[in-house]
């Protein structure tokens, strides 16, 4: 079976992977199986990269349909550079070596130069970091400036790549502005990573294959897959949750297409199962972040899902891949 499953997958056979999209139970295993062979035996093995975030603003130009970010009434924040650079210091002197830094979309300058600043200082004092960026749709010269500093990666989701559903969730924006950003950061020399949202409201599983169509094209060195996650303060508050098993069955197929990539299992598969994120490294996932740069008082009020979030501590995140056998890493690329 898996020989031929990984045929289909990288042929995109549509028939094929709608028919995976749906598996559960030993279909759902063996299909879990392959991915990790995929995985073990690719150049990344059984080794997870370990990484720290810290959520520099909540505030945000986009109104995306599923995210109350930055929405009207809602207390914002942005750390300054002293609190962003302690709190990188404090991460790098416990060993941590890979810095997810990402944000709202806001393109005010000064907002960019304390990044660029912070980004700067910290690769000067530490050569063996990695930072990867997420901090939406900038402008060339911004994304020019960012890449000056050293840093490696960014992060740019394009969350579904039908024109019509993403106006529907994203309607700030279009799907050709946001290939074209992605566009640019691959050119400008960026370690590019970009997915979709799995279970979104009207999604289709044609929209899914698409999402798969447009992964497969683009020069990208991380993939990913995010669960939605009905934010009860977001326009989208009224609809259920995705399917974590339909989000799992995605994350594998991925891994089948993409073995080289780094594939995270987010906080959005630990919401109402405690193994979620467990269950995404048995699926073929490769990243976990730990939720220790943002400072208390403020992460509430980065609420992408919603105001009660699932905060993965290091213990938790050594745990869980411990016990899938894997080997944690400061960074993988």
């Amino acid at each position: 079976m898996s020989d031929n499953l990984i045929k289909y997958i990288r042929e995109i056979n549509e028939d094929k992977i709608k028919e995976v999209l749906q598996y559960k139970g030993e279909q759902q295993e063996k299909l879990f199986e392959t991915a990790r062979k995929v995985r073990n035996e690719g150049k990344f093995q059984n080794k997870v990269e370990l990484r720290s975030v810290i959520e520099l603003s909540n505030v945000c130009s986009q109104k995306c349909s599923y995210c109350s970010i930055s929405k009207d009434g809602k207390e914002i924040y942005t750390l300054s550079r002293e609190v962003t650079e302690e709190k990188i210091d404090n991460l790098a002197k416990k060993g941590r070596r890979t810095f997810l830094i990402q944000s709202g979309e806001n393109k005010n300058q000064k907002f960019i130069d304390d990044v660029s600043f912070c980004c700067e200082n910290a690769i000067k004092k530490y050569p063996d970091i990695k930072i990867v960026l997420c901090l939406g749709n900038l402008s060339d010269k911004q994304y020019k400036q960012l890449k000056e500093t050293g840093a490696q990666r960014y992060i740019l989701k394009f969350e579904t790549s039908n024109p019509e559903h993403h106006k529907f969730c994203r309607p700030n924006d279009t799907i050709e502005n946001r290939l074209d950003r992605i566009q640019t950061l691959i050119d400008l020399g960026f370690q590019v990573g970009s997915g979709n949202i799995a279970g979104l409201p009207k999604q289709t599983l044609g929209n899914l294959i698409e999402d798969l169509k447009l992964i497969d094209k683009l020069n990208l060195s991380m993939v990913s897959s995010t669960r939605f996650i009905s934010n009860k303060f977001s326009k989208f508050g009224e609809y259920p949750d995705g399917d974590i098993d339909l989000t799992l069955n995605f994350l594998a197929i991925l891994r089948i297409l993409k073995p080289d990539c780094l594939i995270p299992s987010t906080t959005s598969l630990a919401f109402d199962k405690k193994n979620g994120q467990k269950r995404g490294l048995t699926a073929g996932c490769n990243t976990i972040t730990i939720h220790d740069g943002t400072p208390k008082e403020f992460e509430n009020k980065y609420s992408i899902y919603s105001s009660e979030r699932f905060s993965p501590q290091e213990l938790y995140c050594r745990e869980i891949i411990e016990e899938c056998g894997m080997i944690s890493e400061s960074y993988l690329i």
